[in-house]
C-alpha cells in the first residue's frame, strides 16, 4: 500500500486586550480597537515517518527565547523535534506587545499567553492531521509592492521620500513580485489550508487598532472562496527595503489600503492555487539547522561624537535623538556578535529557507535564483536569532533609514552575504548535491 501524506492545520486567536502597547514606530501606541483579529497559525506535514511544523504568528518579530518556548511546548506534546519546527512572524506593525525597540512594547504576561497559543496551534494541527494532497505553484504580482529606497536628483539618498516628490530620480533596487503558493487539500479535494509567500512590508495600516494588515485580508478573502475552515498561513519574503508606497502616485494609497492589497494578492493566490494539481503520494520531508556567528557593527568615532553633540544640543527631532541614543548604547555594549540560526525545510520539490531579521530583497532574489529546488520560499523574520535590517553593502554606503545602527539593527556589513552563502550550502546539502564554494 502506498504511503500517503498527512496534514493538519489550526489557527488560534492571539489578539491582546485593548490598552496594550503596539510596537513598530518611534512612539508608544496604546491599542484602542480591533480592525481584524490576530492569529497564530500552523501547518503540520507528515510523510514517510517525518513530520514538519510551520507556524506563522501575527506579530512584528520574535526573539529567540520566545521561539524556544514555543518549540519546547510543541515537542512536549507532539514529539516533533525543535529542528523541525519553523516559527515566523508576519511583521504586522499593528500587532501585539512582543518587542523592545525604539520604545518598549514588551509585555511578559502577554508573551506567555502567545507562546501557549502558538504552540497549541501546532499541537491541534498535529492532532487533527489526516490524509491529504499537497502541491506547489508560483505566480507574479508586481502592482502592490515597491522598493522604498531612492536616488535623489540633488545627490541625496532617501528612504520613502514621499509621493510625487519632484526630486526623486530612480529606485535604488528591485522588488520580488513572486507569489509562491502551497495548496493543501483533503483526499476528497476539499481545501484544508493554503500557504502564501510574498515580499512586502506589512505596514499599510497604522493607527492604534489591531490588524494583521494585508495578510489578514488575504486570509479573509481566501476563507470566503475556499471555506471558513481553510487556514491561510502567510510567510514574509525578503522585504527589508520593500513596502506598499508607490511614489509615482499611479497606485494611490486610499483609506484601508491594506484591504485593496489583500484582495489583489488573493486574486493571484487563487489563480496559482487553481492551476496546481496536488498529489497525495509520499514525498521527501527533511529539516536542517545551521548555526553560525555574525559580527556586530559599531558606530565610528565621528558618529559617536556627532551623537553626543546632538544629544547635548537637544535641538534635533525626537527621532534623531532616539537614533543618537541608540548608537551610543550599541557603542557601550560588550556584545560583539550574534549566533544566527538558518533553518531549512524540504517538502518534496519545495525548499523553505528560514532566516532571521529583515533581509533586503536582493538577498532573497539571489537565494531563489541559485537554489537547486524547483520551488524556493525565503521566509524572513524566522526563529528570532537576530533582529533588524540586513542591508546590502551598497545600502550601507548609500545611507538612508535601514542601515542605521540600533540595538536591533547592528549586524555587520557582510551579514547578508553570509546568509546567502550559508543558505546555498545548506540547500545543496538538503538536495543531496555537493556544493562548491
Amino acid at each position: 500500500m502506498t504511503r500517503m501524506i498527512q496534514c493538519g492545520v489550526s489557527e488560534l486567536n492571539i489578539t491582546p486586550p485593548l490598552g496594550s502597547s503596539i510596537p513598530g514606530y518611534f512612539e508608544d501606541r496604546t491599542s484602542t480597537g480591533i480592525k481584524d483579529e490576530l492569529f497564530a497559525k500552523s501547518l503540520i506535514i507528515e510523510s514517510a515517518g517525518k513530520t514538519l511544523a510551520i507556524l506563522a504568528i501575527d506579530c512584528i518579530d520574535l526573539d529567540s527565547d520566545i521561539v524556544k518556548r514555543i518549540r519546547d511546548r510543541v515537542y512536549a506534546y507532539t514529539g516533533i523535534p525543535p529542528s523541525c519546527v519553523m516559527v515566523s512572524a508576519t511583521h504586522t506593525h499593528t500587532g501585539p506587545p512582543v518587542q523592545a525597540g525604539f520604545v518598549d512594547s514588551y509585555d511578559a504576561s502577554y508573551i506567555s499567553f502567545m507562546v501557549q497559543k502558538a504552540a497549541d496551534a501546532a499541537i491541534l494541527a498535529f492532532n487533527s492531521r489526516r490524509e491529504a494532497r499537497i502541491g506547489f505553484g508560483s505566480g507574479q504580482e508586481g502592482s502592490i509592492a515597491f522598493n522604498r529606497r531612492y536616488f535623489m536628483k540633488d545627490g541625496r539618498f532617501a528612504t520613502n521620500p514621499g509621493v510625487l516628490n519632484p526630486l526623486i530620480d530612480r529606485a535604488a533596487g528591485p522588488i520580488d513580485p513572486e507569489v509562491a503558493v502551497i495548496r493543501i487539500d483533503d483526499m476528497a479535494g476539499n481545501p484544508i489550508g493554503i500557504v502564501t509567500n510574498y515580499a512586502c512590508h506589512t505596514d499599510a495600516v497604522g493607527g492604534t487598532e489591531y490588524s494583521a494588515d494585508y495578510p489578514g485580508k488575504l486570509a479573509a478573502v481566501l476563507k470566503q472562496l475556499l471555506g471558513i475552515n481553510t487556514a491561510s498561513l502567510f510567510l514574509m519574503g525578503a522585504s527589508g527595503n520593500i513596502n506598499h508606497i508607490d511614489v509615482s502616485g499611479q497606485f494611490p494609497i486610499v483609506p484601508n489600503h491594506y484591504l485593496t492589497m489583500g484582495t489583489i494578492l488573493a486574486g493571484e493566490v487563487m489563480k496559482v492555487r487553481e492551476a496546481v494539481i496536488p498529489s497525495g503520494q509520499a514525498i521527501t520531508l527533511a529539516a536542517k539547522q545551521v548555526f553560525f556567528s555574525v559580527a556586530h557593527r559599531k558606530p565610528s568615532q565621528p558618529d559617536i561624537q556627532a551623537a553626543q553633540e546632538l544629544l547635548k544640543a537637544g535641538t534635533e527631532t525626537r527621532i534623531e535623538q532616539i537614533f543618537a541614543q541608540l548608537a551610543l548604547e550599541v557603542d557601550a555594549s560588550e556584545e560583539t556578535c550574534s549566533e544566527v540560526e538558518l533553518q531549512l525545510l524540504r517538502i518534496g520539490e519545495l525548499a523553505v529557507v528560514g532566516l532571521p531579521g529583515e533581509l533586503f530583497v536582493e538577498f532573497g532574489l539571489e537565494i531563489k535564483r541559485k537554489s537547486p529546488f524547483k520551488y524556493t520560499i525565503v521566509n524572513e523574520l524566522c526563529n528570532g536569532s537576530a533582529t533588524g535590517y540586513v542591508s546590502t553593502r551598497e545600502a550601507y554606503e548609500q545611507g538612508g533609514y535601514e542601515p542605521r545602527i540600533t540595538k536591533r539593527s547592528k549586524l555587520a556589513v557582510e551579514a547578508g552575504e553570509q546568509f546567502v552563502q550559508q543558505a546555498m550550502k545548506a540547500l545543496h546539502e538538503l538536495r543531496g548535491i555537493r556544493h562548491s564554494t
